[in-house]
């Protein structure tokens, strides 16, 4: 049987920060050893972390891994108990959405440790984008009625969207992130990772990934917030964070809150734009060029400017001056989204549809919704084209 190992290593100090880490071995159906890594996760150092030996934030970072490549997964350490009752459900739900790509797997644990009593308040997921700004200002300000959450600090991971590689534009964000926050009375903590230069397919263990890495924070708050990405009525499955899934993260010491599926992104956009801090600092790009800041021309940073419109309110300055936003729509943005889809990216038709169904809810008429229309209007012909 082949097997991939989690063996934890002792925490380290490094400086003023924390090293905590584990090496990841698989073999073959006949032990021999196959490939050898290490996993490892760096923040600041605070009042209380994980010990040694306890491996929830590998287990969340690697199990898909297992899955994916049929091998039985054997922790050399302790697990939450609450956390493996979880990960037999969520592998269910993998091995139904994506059954060529993932199977279920054993997973073997040297110690399974009863629930602890989980630390008061919340840690959430911070990037400055708009959905993490919808979850932050919404918790905040109390705006969730029985639902909201005390936040005690938010967190940004370098290592995500962020290569390791590019700090200097880690430290743009987070020089950013902190600006906003302070703003509302919060912190945050970075933390660093190399997750994602030993691991595939993102866009399926992102919510997985942030789970692991914020895990290392349970003992300064028992909660962890991720914003959602999609809304109720426009689910995508599969995919990496949806409310089908992501409490199934939760531990016994770390209770994850799938936040936000309630509204769409215009929906959001109207929310936030009371938060005059928040949407000033917003940060949308993923565009490896732009040192931590918007290039204000990519497909969703005129998709973010259109949200704005779309509400009635004035594009952003966290979006450097440009030409028009029409002349966008018939720029590359256009050819950006006709190639998504072609793709069969149909949530980045369906998050344009929203936008132009909420100006016309809303009686916004200017030159861009006509742009935009045409523009839908376009991409209904390339998909008649395929079907025929």
């Amino acid at each position: 049987m082949k097997l991939l190992t989690i063996e934890p290593l002792e925490n380290e100090r490094q400086d003023e920060d924390i090293l905590r880490s584990c090496k990841i071995l698989r073999t073959d159906a006949k032990g021999r050893a196959e490939k050898e890594e290490r996993l490892w996760f760096q923040f600041p150092t605070v009042e209380k972390y994980p010990d040694s030996d306890d491996c929830d934030s590998y287990l969340l970072a690697m199990f898909m891994e297992g899955m994916k490549e049929r091998r039985k997964i054997v922790v050399k350490g302790s697990v939450s108990g609450e956390l493996l009752s979880n990960l037999v459900e969520l592998q269910a739900v993998w091995d139904k959405w994506d059954p060529k790509r993932y199977g279920l797997v054993d997973i073997e644990v040297d110690h399974i440790r009863e629930n602890g009593v989980r630390a008061p308040g919340a840690v959430c997921a911070f990037s400055g984008g708009v959905d993490g700004s919808f979850t932050l200002w919404r918790h905040s300000q109390n705006k969730c009625s029985y639902r909201s959450q005390k936040i005690n600090f938010c967190s940004l991971v370098h290592g995500f969207d962020i290569p390791l590689a590019d700090t200097g534009a880690f430290e743009v964000a987070l020089k950013r992130a902190a600006n906003t926050l302070e703003n509302i009375g919060l912190t945050i903590l970075p933390i660093r990772t190399n997750y994602r230069e030993i691991t595939k397919k993102w866009t399926h263990k992102f919510s997985a990934a942030l789970t692991a890495a914020l895990s290392n924070f349970k003992y300064l708050s028992g909660t962890c917030l991720i914003g959602s990405g999609k809304s109720y009525d426009e689910l995508v499955i599969p995919y990496g964070s949806s409310p089908i899934t992501d409490h199934l993260l939760s531990s016994g010491e770390f209770d994850v809150l799938h936040d936000g599926a309630s509204h769409n992104r215009v929906e959001k956009v109207a929310q936030i734009a009371e938060w005059q801090k928040g949407v000033s600092n917003l940060r949308v790009c993923f565009q490896a060029s732009q040192n931590g800041e918007n290039c204000g021309k990519c497909e969703k940073c005129v998709r973010t400017k259109l949200n704005f419109l779309a509400c009635n309110q004035p594009v952003p300055d966290c979006f450097p001056e440009s030409v028009s936003i029409e002349d966008q729509l018939q720029g590359a943005a256009i050819k950006k989204f006709l190639k998504k889809a072609a793709k069969k990216n149909d949530y980045v038709h369906t998050e344009w549809q929203q936008i132009l169904d909420y100006a016309d809810r809303h009686k916004v008429k200017a030159s861009w919704t006509v742009a935009v229309r045409e523009l839908l209007e376009k991409k209904r012909w390339i998909d008649l084209f395929k079907r025929k």
